[in-house]
């Protein structure tokens, strides 16, 4: 298997950021963005923070791409991203808050030609849902950052599925033998 295969969690950040038409979106780490400055700026974030094994998806079967082989099942997994608008000033960074969220409740559910890389062969579609987060949880990601507190949003995504590399060679029966016993 390539890296271009194993590239879905690139290929769901990609989705996101094409996604996300009209901002300048970086992927940085937003504890190093600047804040504040005297040039005129507007940006949003987009920063993967945690990926989590999907449990509804766990327990799937070997799948057949082939007569002759079985794949194990891909691993399913869901992607948590936060979003921090950055701006010059804090009515910008609002208006880059408001239009991100917009664009994203606009494409709730992705799918098709507008997945990027191999994802469109990997899943059908995507799911974007604006995650319940609790100041205290917000905190704790800022915290973890070591950086002071900045208006964010979180995304989950799901479901990714990762391809897994290992496959057996199965054989088809090819006889059929009868025994017939009276009891």
């Amino acid at each position: 298997m390539a890296l271009g295969d194993t590239n879905i969690i690139g290929d769901v950040t990609q989705t996101l950021k094409d996604l996300l038409t009209g901002l300048d979106v970086t992927l940085d780490s937003p504890a190093t963005l600047p804040t504040g400055g005297e040039a005129d700026f507007k940006k949003l974030n987009l920063f993967l923070y945690q990926v989590l094994e999907n449990p509804h998806a766990k327990n799937q079967a070997w799948s057949s791409p082939t007569a002759t082989t079985q794949e194990y099942p891909p691993l399913a997994v869901n992607l948590y991203y936060l979003l921090t608008p950055y701006a010059k000033d804090t009515i910008s960074a609002h208006q880059v808050l408001s239009h991100a969220m917009s664009l994203l409740h606009d494409n709730s559910i992705v799918g098709g030609d507008r997945l990027a890389g191999a994802l469109s062969t990997a899943v059908e579609q995507l799911v974007l849902l604006l995650c319940p987060t609790t100041l205290e949880e917000l905190t704790r990601i800022w915290n973890a950052l070591q950086s002071p507190y900045r208006l964010s949003v979180c995304y989950e995504v799901r479901i990714a599925m990762l391809r897994s590399s290992i496959s057996q060679p199965v054989t088809r029966v090819s006889q059929k033998i009868d025994v017939f016993a009276q009891l």
